[in-house]
């Protein structure tokens, strides 16, 4: 799923989001080539999304000789790529059957003497 990822991050860097199919082959040939650091940060939001599927989720359109990055595709990545503290934000504010529950909706009871 990192090498899809990259895939996005090559279209979503394109001027309008468009590139021939050896222009991506050319940008993946430079990322994977160029150190760790570039793999490391795809396989680290490869796990935020485990069952990507760029075409089969259109997040990127395929044309005769042009690959195309969507609205949802821009917007799928704006998402994936914010920082790991608001992903765990989110996460932390949808409940957890297994805790009790807080706050207003969850007042005792009046104790009666």
């Amino acid at each position: 799923m990192s090498f899809q990822l990259s895939i996005l991050k090559i279209l979503d860097g394109q001027t309008d989001g468009r590139a021939s199919l050896e222009v991506v082959k050319q940008h993946l040939a430079i990322l994977y080539t160029s150190g760790q650091e570039w793999t490391g940060r795809m396989k680290r939001l490869a796990e935020r999304a485990p069952d990507l599927d760029i075409f089969g989720q259109k997040l990127v359109v395929r044309e005769p000789g042009v690959w195309s990055i969507t609205e949802e595709g821009r917007s799928f990545l704006a998402i994936l790529e914010r920082p790991t503290a608001v992903h765990r934000e989110i996460a932390s504010t949808e409940p957890d059957p297994d805790l009790p529950m807080t706050g207003a909706s969850t007042r005792s009871a009046p104790q009666f003497r």
